[in-house]
């Protein structure tokens, strides 16, 4: 079985007209917080199914009803999804995957996609405006057969 999941963060309230051509095909969304305003979330639901969490912004507004984090299982793989995360590195443990095969974060508007003990992890990036100097982009994540892949897709 393939499945193909567009992965989002840091909208802050901004929905890019690119988005619907870069996710046209994907089964599932998943929006890894500050999403800024509920029309985020529905304008993406009208893509494929969405699942989404708070981040720091979104405390207090209008998504503050989204989870702080969450699992789900996906073609037999558990991911993780949270706003603020410390993904391990060579020098560093990080925060713990929860169980997650897959943890998806945001926060930081960097990309990032490694992977480490078996588990992977990835960040979009930002895909609100450009605010900093790191490239805008969203994130494609495609299970064959249980086994991920991501990668990013850069926003113009």
């Amino acid at each position: 079985m393939n499945t193909r999941i567009g992965i989002i963060a840091d909208t802050h309230d901004y929905f890019d007209p690119q988005i619907p051509a870069l996710f046209q095909a994907v089964d599932l969304i998943l929006h890894a917080g500050d999403v800024g305003a509920r029309t985020i979330l529905h304008q993406l639901s009208t893509l494929a199914p969405v699942c989404a969490v708070r981040g720091n912004i979104d405390e207090g507004g209008a998504c503050a009803h989204l989870p702080e984090s969450l699992s789900c299982n996906v073609d037999r793989l558990t991911l993780y999804m949270t706003h603020i995360f410390t993904p391990p590195t060579a020098n560093a443990s990080g925060d713990s995957p929860r169980g997650g095969q897959i943890v998806i974060f945001g926060h930081s508007h960097q990309q990032f996609l490694a992977e480490r003990e078996g588990v992977l992890y990835f960040n979009p990036a930002s895909a609100g405006r450009k605010r900093f100097k790191e490239a805008r982009s969203l994130g494609l994540l495609e299970i064959r057969d249980g086994h991920p892949e991501a990668h990013h897709l850069d926003l113009r």
